[in-house]
C-alpha cells in the first residue's frame, strides 16, 4: 500500500484553518513529484534568480511568489536519501539541497543565500519547518535560518548526517507589504573550514491563528494511509510518553459522525487500523479526522470513496 501523508488540515466547526505548501530545493534531475514546488538548477549552476508562484498541497495557486534574490552557490546531492518517516519530506526532497560557503570554494563564495516571499496576507501566520542534510561528514555544518516579516525568528539546524531534525520558525507574520524574507548562513556552531550551509526542503503552514508548539509537533508525528480511503485507514505515530489518544470523524458541517478511539495508549509506536465498512452509516464523501493526543490536536481532511 502506498503511503500518502495528509498535508492539508481544516476543521469547519472551529475558526482554526491551515494551508500547507511544500518546497524542494535541489537539482533538476531529482525533483519531487505531486503538489510540490521545485526550485532546482543543474549541477554547478548558481542558484540565483529563480522565481515562481507557489501552489499549495492541493495543487491550487496560493498567489504567493518565491524569488531567490540572494544567490546560493549551487546544489549538493549528498543529502540523506532516507529521511525519518515522521517527516513530510520524501527522499527526492531530502537527498539534495542548495548550499553556500563563507570561504572561497571552487571559485565561488556565497556567504548567505535566501529568498523573498511576496503576495502574503499580513493577517495570517506562517510557520516554516526546514530540513537539510549532508551525509558522510564528521564536522558540524550547522545552518542558521532567519525568517523575517513584521516579526522575526532565528533558528538553527545541524545538517551533518541529519535524518530526522528540522528547524522550526513559527507564527511569522508578513510585513505591511505582504513579504517575508528568508536567509540561510552558517550557524554559530558551524566548524566546517569552508563554512558550508544548506537548504533542502521547507514545509510552510499558513494559519489564521498562531500554532502552538505542541500542535506543530503533533502534526509532524502523524502518518495516515491512504487518502482517498476505499477500505482501510491506518494511523501511525511515535508516542514519546503514555498519552490519552482520541480520534473522531466529523462531516463538513462540523457534526460528529463517529468516535473511533478514546483511550490511554502506552509510549512507543502507536498504530490504529479502521475498516470503514465496519461503520456502514458513513457514506462516501469528504470528512474530517480529528486527532487529539493529551492537549494537542490535529484535524485532517479525509476522503472516503
Amino acid at each position: 500500500m502506498k503511503k500518502i501523508t495528509f498535508i492539508f488540515a481544516l476543521f469547519s466547526c472551529i475558526s482554526f484553518a491551515q494551508e500547507y505548501t511544500y518546497i524542494d530545493f535541489g537539482i533538476t534531475t531529482n525533483e519531487t513529484e505531486g503538489n510540490w514546488n521545485n526550485f532546482s538548477v543543474a549541477n554547478a549552476v548558481d542558484a540565483d534568480g529563480l522565481s515562481g508562484v507557489l501552489i499549495d498541497s492541493n495543487g491550487a495557486s496560493t498567489g504567493v511568489t518565491l524569488t531567490i534574490d540572494d544567490a546560493f552557490d549551487t546544489v549538493n546531492t549528498a543529502g540523506n536519501p532516507t529521511p525519518d518517516a515522521s517527516l513530510p519530506f520524501p527522499s527526492s526532497a531530502a537527498a539534495d539541497s542548495f548550499f553556500g560557503e563563507t570561504s572561497t570554494f571552487n571559485g565561488s563564495l556565497e556567504a548567505t543565500g535566501g529568498f523573498t516571499l511576496t503576495g502574503l496576507d499580513p493577517s495570517f501566520y506562517y510557520s516554516f519547518s526546514i530540513f537539510a542534510s549532508r551525509n558522510g561528514v564528521s564536522d558540524n555544518r550547522e545552518t542558521q535560518y532567519t525568517v523575517a516579516g513584521s516579526t522575526t525568528e532565528v533558528v538553527a539546524l545541524n545538517t551533518s548526517n541529519n535524518t530526522a531534525n528540522t528547524a522550526d520558525a513559527m507564527n511569522i507574520q508578513p510585513n505591511g507589504s505582504g513579504e517575508i524574507t528568508f536567509t540561510a548562513e552558517p550557524g554559530p556552531n558551524n566548524d566546517n573550514s569552508f563554512g558550508f550551509y544548506y537548504l533542502g526542503a521547507i514545509e510552510i503552514i499558513k494559519s489564521d491563528a498562531p500554532l502552538s508548539v505542541s500542535d506543530f509537533k503533533l502534526k509532524n508525528m502523524l502518518s495516515f494511509y491512504p487518502n482517498p480511503v476505499a477500505d482501510i485507514l491506518e494511523v501511525r505515530m511515535d508516542l514519546k510518553e503514555s498519552s490519552q489518544v482520541k480520534m473522531e470523524i466529523y462531516n463538513i458541517n462540523g457534526s460528529l459522525v463517529s468516535k473511533l478511539l478514546d483511550a490511554q495508549q502506552p509510549a512507543g509506536n502507536f498504530q490504529f487500523t479502521w475498516d470503514r465498512h465496519d461503520n456502514q452509516q458513513i457514506s462516501s464523501g469528504v470528512y474530517f479526522l480529528r486527532m487529539q493526543v493529551n492537549d494537542s490536536e490535529q484535524t485532517t481532511k479525509l476522503i472516503l470513496k
